[in-house]
């Protein structure tokens, strides 16, 4: 066995351990190895020193005990994530709902005033008709014009709003994911 094939054996060995820490391994070997062959040794006799890839590892993992505080922090996030969701979660699950009917009712609100905008010029445009034009008559004409208007501004404004409530929503769950996984990255 050569040198490139032994480490890559250590490297398949050592795959449960955090990349950080591999590396360092690997790197630690590389100098024993540029060592002990400036010393004059030859790459059998080193890697006999060294022994199998399987054991190196096997110490290593020994001596780093990933396996139990990664289970034991999965656990606690776990834990920690469900108080969080049920103190925290529930609520704020309720808020998003509120969030979700008023932005629903303001949509549907926007197209009730323009309806009613309309509605109402239709009203008196009939009313003048049949009346004659009275200034009472032709500023209910403004107002339902006026309404109509209102009604129009309000529909955009909830979809601008609603978008922003989803980019939120999404954000915070992207956060929350991140957390349980036990991963730390800025946004």
């Amino acid at each position: 066995m050569n040198k490139a094939k032994w480490s890559s054996k250590l490297k398949k060995a050592l795959s449960p351990l955090p990349r950080e820490e591999r590396e360092k391994i690997s790197e630690y070997y590389e100098e024993m190895y540029l060592d002990k062959r400036d010393a004059g040794l030859e790459e059998e006799a080193i890697l006999a020193e060294f022994g199998p890839p399987e054991e190196a590892a096997k110490r290593f993992l020994q001596e780093y005990p990933t396996q139990k505080s990664k289970k034991g922090n999965a656990v606690g996030r776990f834990f920690l994530a469900l108080i969080l969701f049920l103190f925290v979660g529930l609520p704020v699950a309720a808020v998003l709902f509120a969030l979700a009917v008023t932005g629903a009712a303001l949509f549907l609100s926007g197209f009730a005033i323009a309806a009613a905008g309309i509605a109402d010029i239709a009203y008196f445009i009939v009313q003048i008709c049949v009346s004659g034009a009275g200034g009472a008559f032709v500023a209910h004409i403004g107002i339902g014009l006026a309404a109509v208007g209102a009604g129009c501004l309000l529909i955009p404004l909830f979809l601008y709003l609603t978008k922003k409530l989803f980019i939120l929503c999404g954000k915070l769950f992207a956060v929350t994911g991140r957390f349980i996984r036990g991963k730390r990255e800025a946004l």
